[in-house]
């Protein structure tokens, strides 16, 4: 058993939550491509954009799963399970917005850059909480070591 660290957050299942914000920063850092390449007059990248933001979805949906059953076992601040709520919130609505199209596209790119600030903090926080775990105990009891 570890030692209370001040400042660590505590995350259920860290890798796996680590891996699957990663994962959704590849996908909205590949969606900006694709929407470049599409805009730049290579329509056919419409296409990919289009996929790939349907299969991102999954992502933020596995995430909050990965969560709800992590805590059992580890439960973790409500901040965190509150970015993996608004994560599938700002997810949806990125593509709810992007195929609405028209006047909801000027909500579309807005949505976008808030997922991946939201899915960085999300990689940020689960790594400092790895840290945190992988410290000595000495280290770990001694305050103001976070």
């Amino acid at each position: 058993m570890s030692a209370h660290v001040p400042g660590a957050r505590r995350v259920a299942a860290p890798k796996t939550t680590k891996v699957l914000a990663e994962i959704l920063c590849l996908g909205v850092l590949a969606q900006a491509a694709f929407a470049g390449a599409f805009l730049g007059g290579h329509h056919g990248w419409l296409t990919w954009h289009q996929r790939l933001g349907d299969f991102v979805v999954i992502v933020p949906i596995a995430n909050l799963i990965v969560g709800m059953a992590g805590r059992r076992h580890l439960p973790e601040p409500g901040s965190m399970l509150a970015t993996r709520v608004v994560l599938l919130a700002l997810v949806i609505g990125t593509e709810a917005a992007g195929h609405a199209g028209g006047s909801l596209l000027a909500l579309h790119i807005p949505l976008a850059v808030a997922t991946m600030a939201l899915a960085v903090w999300q990689v940020t926080a689960t790594s400092e909480g790895q840290r945190a775990d992988t410290r000595p105990s000495s280290v770990r009891a001694r305050p103001g070591s976070a």
